[in-house]
């Protein structure tokens, strides 16, 4: 899926922006505060809650020369539609839920890169490191690996987006802080936390 905006899978920009707006409101708005609050030109606004209210998604009135619009909460579609335009939260929950079941449990794990930042897109990856200790044997390693696995087939099956883990030691994150790698940069920038203890309290420990 778009990992910017996953709601595009079905439905146009200007749409997926609009309903963004609409239905986390409890208030209505000016067509004109509504294409400045979506990003979104005024005559595209327009146009696309004309048709949302033909379907009757969307509810209007006049207010003196401006239209008031507001979302149809009691509209069949209403839940559906709130559920597509929150994708990115549930992708979120997806892989907290995923993570928190395993047997062996990461010390940390954070997503990051562009799927964090919001701007990747259907073909990007989905970069996550997980953190766990570095005296694992072999079996436990063995299953570790499993769960790698078996969690980066699920998430591509619910998104259509490969998993890229970043699996590391304590000892790994820290021959990273005083190596310098730039990565390390990239996991406090952009690191959007799962599970487990914060990164910075980790990477403190290891500096």
């Amino acid at each position: 899926m778009d990992l910017s905006d996953p709601a595009r899978a079905v439905l146009p920009a200007g749409t997926a922006a609009i309903l963004r707006v609409l239905v986390g409101a409890d208030t209505s708005f000016t067509m004109r505060q509504l294409a400045r609050l979506a990003g979104v030109s005024a005559p595209l606004a327009g146009d696309v809650v004309r048709r949302l209210a033909e379907h009757g998604l969307v509810l209007t009135e006049p207010a003196g020369r401006a239209i008031l619009c507001r979302y149809n909460n009691d509209h069949l579609a209403a839940e559906p539609l709130r559920e597509l335009i929150r994708l990115r939260a549930r992708l979120l929950e997806l892989l907290s839920q995923e993570l928190a079941a395993w047997e062996i449990a990461p010390l940390h794990a954070s997503l990051f890169g562009s799927a964090s930042r919001g701007d990747g897109g259907t073909a990007s990856d989905l970069d996550i490191l997980v953190v766990r200790t570095d005296d694992l044997d072999t079996e436990q390693r063995g299953r570790w690996d499993d769960q790698l696995f078996t969690t980066g087939q699920r998430v591509r099956a619910a998104t259509g987006n490969p998993v890229n883990w970043f699996d590391a030691t304590v000892g790994d994150l820290a021959r990273a802080v005083q190596g310098g790698e730039t990565i390390v940069a990239d996991w406090r920038r952009d690191g959007t936390p799962l599970v487990g203890d914060s990164l910075s309290v980790i990477l403190r420990t290891v500096a």
